[in-house]
């Protein structure tokens, strides 16, 4: 295995062997992208509302359940429905954003130190970052935050190649114009930290390396011309045609949940820290290496102090509010795979120089068995996806029929089951307690469609009334068993499909015998 290991790190130096790298990290970096279900809530919240605008012909403005949802920016929707036209409605299918954006911004990477740091450290960089689990696993997850951090990673490379390129009588506009680009497309994936986080790290390097005259190389202004062009056309549309969404997207979603205590998942200050040695194993043992003083002599290199502040500053940034997930942290992870890297052949040349290369190795086969086993692992302990049950109501249903949530939003249930209309969501709406929710998410909404809104979202005595009087033949009502206490005449109904978790589906007929006992009862 070690002879083995080193043949292929012998041919992946070779100049030739460049195309194969790239083709073969997309390859590594998407191949089991087919093997589990949507994840929930945050893979059948975004794939569900990428589904809501496909379904319902609305490119610009994002929905949930039919109704304007404006917590996130388009550019993932957009390109998840761009997948699902070209590929078809599979799992693996709406993942090729967040592949898509790993992969660009590992080659970017790849190309990025190859060009300052030499072909040896560009290569080890990328086996490390491909093979990280927690980039490996955000690679194939279906939400916005691979996207935003590819983004990110393409920025600040772009923008410190326009500036090295300047440095050296180089022509830069292009790339200038392109870190311009993808700071846009950033903030179109999650809002202003697409330019606030890249921003930050470009102006604390050109700084600290005392290349701030520099500063105009990314101030360019054709380069701030392409950033509004791109930018500025979606936030100008919504804003007009919804006078309330500068309040509610820039001041509530952006702002407001950064400082605010009050959001779900609140973690302690030290909550990365754990996460990124611990999810980036074993190659995060890669770091003792900095214990070396020439170590940190690397910081006198343009990319070692860039990369040192990027993976600073965004940790810390994330680390301020008290509402974390995982995900965010993902931006930092090609910043510590360089500096990993770097340390790693730092030490082929030092005390630990005989030992190094069965290290790295070792590392490497570790890395990428604990990813395949993730993938697998995540895969088995899903019970809440809706996969089967959607299957099974997809080849019963009709274009008609009408889905009923009770007490309950199954963000990936239209998708699996091909709903082609919004369900009705069954709450007490009048009494609901502001909490970061789905409840909250869908009253928020149906402030932007009030119309809408009152025909989606009904209370109990609402969906009683509605089936004595529609026509309506047949409903798929969702919920859990205890559902059956506010709506009794479902315990004469045996359910149509359980889930694991409890969740279950009821196949209401509303047939004229069914609507006489039920409206009998409840005049």
């Amino acid at each position: 295995m070690k002879t083995l290991l080193h043949r292929l790190w012998l041919t992946a130096l070779q100049p030739h062997a460049t195309r194969w790298l790239v083709l073969g990290a997309g390859f590594w970096l998407g191949c089991l992208s087919w093997v589990r279900h949507l994840h929930l809530p945050d893979e059948g919240r975004y794939v569900g509302v990428a589904w809501d605008m496909a379904r319902a012909d609305s490119f610009l403005v994002p929905l949930m359940n039919g109704l304007p949802y404006f917590h996130k920016p388009p550019l993932f929707y957009w390109l998840t429905d761009l997948s699902v036209l070209l590929f078809g409605a599979h799992e693996w299918s709406v993942r090729i954003p967040s592949w898509l954006a790993a992969w660009s911004s590992a080659i970017a990477l790849y190309f990025f130190i190859r060009q300052h740091r030499g072909v040896r450290q560009a290569t080890l960089t990328l086996i490390i970052l491909c093979t990280l689990p927690l980039f490996y696993g955000g690679a194939q997850y279906a939400n916005l935050d691979m996207l935003v951090a590819g983004l990110i990673t393409l920025t600040i490379l772009a923008g410190a190649e326009a500036v090295l390129r300047s440095e050296q009588g180089m022509s830069f506009r292009s790339f200038s114009l392109a870190a311009a680009c993808f700071a846009g497309l950033a903030i179109l994936a999650k809002g202003l930290i697409g330019l606030a986080l890249p921003g930050g790290v470009l102006f604390f390097w050109l700084l600290l390396s005392k290349r701030w005259r520099k500063l105009g190389v990314l101030l360019w202004p054709p380069a701030i011309a392409m950033f509004l062009v791109v930018t500025l056309p979606w936030f100008w549309a919504m804003q007009s045609r919804f006078p309330e969404f500068f309040q509610y997207f820039f001041i509530h979603q952006q702002y407001e949940r950064f400082v605010s205590q009050s959001f779900n998942n609140p973690q302690p200050l030290w909550f990365y820290a754990p996460i990124l040695l611990g999810m980036t194993l074993p190659w995060s043992l890669g770091l003792l290496t900095t214990l070396n003083r020439r170590f940190w002599q690397l910081l006198s290199q343009p990319t070692g102090l860039l990369m040192l502040i990027w993976l600073l500053l965004i940790t810390i940034f994330f680390s301020i509010p008290a509402s974390k997930l995982i995900g965010y942290i993902l931006p930092v992870l090609p910043p510590l795979a360089v500096l990993i890297a770097e340390g790693l052949l730092l030490s082929l040349s030092g005390r630990w120089a005989p030992r190094m290369p069965r290290t790295i190795a070792t590392y490497f086969v570790m890395a990428g068995v604990a990813c395949v086993i993730g993938m697998g692992v995540f895969r088995f302990i899903q019970t809440d996806s809706a996969y089967k049950m959607g299957s099974q109501i997809a080849a019963q249903k009709t274009p008609t029929d009408v889905f009923v949530y009770v007490r309950s939003y199954p963000f990936d249930l239209a998708f699996y089951a091909g709903a082609t209309e919004p369900a009705w969501v069954v709450e007490q709406w009048n009494t609901i307690i502001k909490r970061d929710n789905w409840r909250n998410e869908l009253a928020d909404a149906a402030q932007f469609n009030p119309k809408l809104g009152e025909q989606t979202l009904i209370d109990f005595k609402g969906f009683v009334t509605r089936l004595c009087t529609l026509d309506q033949k047949v409903f798929w009502v969702r919920g859990d068993e205890w559902v059956t206490g506010p709506l009794p005449f479902l315990q004469q109904i045996p359910p149509f499909f359980v889930q694991p978790d409890g969740g279950r589906v009821w196949k209401l007929e509303n047939d004229a015998a069914f609507k006489a006992k039920l409206c009998l009862k409840t005049e």
